[in-house]
């Protein structure tokens, strides 16, 4: 019996990662992202584009957000997801060893693997700068 739960177990934890999923997007302070977005609901319209470049990711930022901006055939596009626990640790350690940096257009760009759960939030795997992937 004891076999077979560990075998369950298994084959449990190896079906969630197979729908690991890799989205791009622009990382953002979640905590200043939900106060803007507060606001412009207020004014009655969406400014998004300036959303993510005021809110950009920094290195004093500890509770991050990704507004997707690529997924496996369009899902999640336009979407913003929060980060789970684990994210929020690895964009803060790359945001401050230096590894996750404003562009030229005042966001920070990322490539996140993981998998979005029903209440949006994703369990992470990895956080790098778009264009590469860490395992």
């Amino acid at each position: 019996m004891k076999l077979l739960a560990t075998l369950g177990f298994a084959l449990c934890i190896a079906g969630v990662q197979c729908h690991a999923k890799t989205l791009d997007g622009r990382l953002m302070d979640a905590d200043c992202y939900n106060q803007k977005k507060v606001q412009t609901k207020e004014t009655g319209h969406k400014d998004y584009h300036s959303i993510t470049k005021t809110c950009a990711a920094t290195a004093a930022t500890t509770d991050f957000a990704v507004r997707v901006l690529r997924g496996p055939m369009g899902q999640y596009e336009g979407e913003t997801i929060k980060l789970d626990q684990q994210g929020n640790l690895l964009a803060a350690a790359a945001m401050q060893d230096g590894q996750l940096k404003t562009d030229s257009h005042g966001n920070v760009r990322v490539k996140i693997r993981g998998m979005v759960t029903d209440d949006e939030f994703m369990t992470t795997r990895s956080v790098s700068p778009r264009g590469i992937l860490f395992l």
